[in-house]
């Protein structure tokens, strides 16, 4: 039986995070809840401490590269004496007591960084928990692997067919989503009318996400009907190099050129603050052109009590399932039909009870609560 647990994650947002960030979120929430005393570590960013004492059970320890260091060993050199995991190792370590038998690392969706972990602390109590696709080819044969969903999980499978593979589900807060604040006070905050009929996006600003489709779905679905508006939760300006900052940018003229007085750009917005838009939404719209291996908004627009509309493809039909808690585009997916979709998905006359029974069924199945005890079960199953 495991004693004490570690979580670590990449070191690019501190915990618990400021802005979106799915599996730093992820960690955060599980980490409170779950009944195995733990310790967070993670990197240590701008107006974050080096420690916070969470409950009894729970605490975060925060990694930070002085500015000497950085210059000298990471950027000079490359020596890194003191790297990333070694700090977690040594960290990790004083925590066990130096007993490694009864306590596991979890290393949240970087193989690089397992391997790293696992070539300091030789056992088998070092889990990967995966949230993406990566190719697993460098890892043990006989790694434990968490993914969120059934789809993920064939994925790595098919890869790694040795591997012990376990699903625990990503999660929302039941708090934030008992009782949001009324549609009209929010329509109103934002700008928005009562009549309006509002389709909501919510993500990264990227060419998988399938905003520039949705955009011209939309936009043949208001030269129908002029009360059509999308609203777009993100962040157009989130990166500064690369194929994203072109896409950005083509997202923007789109909106100026062809959707003017009806695509509104929100803003991107915190975890703790992005339920309450939920409620300017008569459909939340997931079109993602790629696999994806969850998809926290569609979950969240489900607990929000929203009908909610996604691709027909990887993790996310599991739990919007056709008809019955949610809809799907048809495939294959082009302007047209989504839009056809989209318009036959906002007046579908079950609609609400639909949308009813996904609230139910999030409620029931993706907690934080559930998630942890998902977890706890599984960590019981492999020791």
């Amino acid at each position: 039986m495991i004693k004490k647990v570690v979580f670590t994650v990449t070191p690019i947002y501190s915990i618990p995070p400021k802005s979106a960030a799915a599996v730093e979120t992820w960690i955060y929430k599980v980490a409170q809840r779950i009944s195995i005393k733990n310790k967070i570590i993670c990197i240590r960013n701008e107006g974050y401490e080096e420690k916070t004492h969470i409950s009894d059970n729970c605490s975060i320890y925060r990694i930070k590269f002085g500015k000497i260091y950085t210059r000298l060993f990471k950027k000079w050199t490359r020596l890194d004496p003191f790297s990333y995991a070694v700090r977690i190792t040594s960290t990790s370590k004083k925590f066990f007591d130096n007993e490694s038998c009864d306590n596991a690392i979890i290393v949240h969706n970087n193989i690089k960084l397992f391997l790293k972990i696992n070539s300091r602390i030789k056992n088998e109590n070092i889990i990967l928990h995966m949230h993406n696709m990566l190719d697993p080819a460098p890892l043990p044969e006989n790694v434990k692997i968490i993914v969120p969903s059934k789809f993920l999980s064939n994925w790595y499978e098919e890869r790694k067919p040795q591997a012990s593979i376990k699903i625990v589900p990503n999660g929302f807060s039941l708090e934030n989503y008992q009782q949001l604040p009324e549609s009209q006070v929010v329509r109103s905050e934002c700008g928005f009318k009562e009549s309006d009929k509002i389709i909501l996006f919510a993500g990264r600003f990227s060419p998988e996400k399938g905003i520039i489709e949705l955009m011209r779905a939309v936009k043949m679905l208001h030269e129908k009907d002029s009360s059509i508006r999308l609203a777009l939760i993100g962040n157009p300006e989130a990166s500064i190099k690369g194929e994203k900052v072109a896409y950005q940018q083509e997202v923007k003229d789109f909106a100026k050129q062809n959707m003017t007085g009806y695509c509104f750009f929100l803003g991107s917005k915190s975890p703790d603050e992005m339920h309450k838009y939920f409620s300017l939404a008569d459909l939340v719209a997931v079109p993602s052109i790629v696999d994806e291996a969850f998809c926290m908004v569609a979950l969240e627009g489900m607990a929000a009590g929203k009908p909610v509309i996604v691709s027909p493809r990887g993790g996310m039909t599991e739990f919007v399932i056709n008809g019955e808690t949610g809809f799907h585009f048809s495939s294959p997916m082009s302007a047209e039909s989504m839009a056809s979709d989209l318009d036959k998905a906002l007046k579908h006359p079950r609609r609400l009870e639909i949308a009813s029974c996904a609230k139910n069924y999030a409620f029931s199945h993706y907690t934080w609560e559930h998630v942890s005890k998902d977890l706890e079960r599984v960590l019981g199953e492999w020791f």
